[in-house]
């Protein structure tokens, strides 16, 4: 799918004019794939972890650190946020691994459930090449994936999963072409691309070239 991904952005833009910029949501194997994809076509794509998915790890970090006072949770995991917005995830996850440690050390805290600090910790440590939201926000790129989920539940699943429905691959397919056309405002173009098509192949094929002026047929 990520190498389909390219070549269709080959198809859309073949001068390669457009920066293409991919989000994620920190998979591995999909950011390998990614590399490995823009390397064989000369590339360098910049990689982006969807933000959303880092302000909830920060969220959990936040919640727990501060059980039962969930306004200093959004206070503190707010800071937090916007240093990583700044382009400073590594520090942020070096100041989560501090707290998480002075909180254990005190007599107070040291009774708190810090897992999810740690999960945050590792998550920021682990990714933070791909968390340069500054440089992304600079140059007016996506850093969530927001619009695309929502474009795929519209287009996709309020008509693929409604209640009883079985679908092929094959016929899925169809009903989603369909559906993309129909939301993107170009049936009426599409039909009368189709009609023209059907009447090429399936009609005038059958006869002789140069009687096909003389048949006055219409799309």
């Amino acid at each position: 799918m990520i190498a389909a991904a390219f070549d269709e952005a080959d198809r859309r833009d073949p001068l390669r004019v457009r920066q293409r910029v991919f989000l994620v949501d920190g998979n591995k194997q999909q950011i390998t794939a990614i590399g490995a994809c823009a390397a064989g076509r000369g590339l360098k794509v910049p990689v982006l972890i969807d933000f959303i998915h880092v302000s909830g790890y920060l969220g959990k970090a936040a919640a727990a650190l501060h059980p039962g006072d969930p306004l200093a949770a959004v206070r503190w995991a707010g800071g937090q946020r916007l240093r990583v917005l700044h382009g400073r995830a590594k520090a942020v996850a070096a100041t989560l691994a501090s707290v998480a440690a002075k909180a254990r050390a005190h007599p107070r805290t040291r009774h708190l459930d810090l897992t999810d600090m740690d999960k945050a910790v590792t998550y920021l440590t682990n990714n933070h090449t791909h968390m340069r939201y500054d440089q992304a926000l600079a140059n007016g790129w996506p850093i969530a994936t927001g619009m695309i989920e929502g474009a795929c539940r519209f287009v996709i699943e309020d008509r693929f999963g409604i209640t009883g429905a079985r679908w092929s691959p094959d016929g899925a397919e169809v009903i989603l072409k369909l559906r993309a056309i129909v939301v993107n405002g170009d049936l009426d173009d599409y039909m009368n691309y189709y009609k023209t098509r059907y009447r090429n192949e399936i009609h005038l094929t059958r006869y002789a070239p140069a009687s096909i002026a003389d048949l006055g047929l219409t799309a």
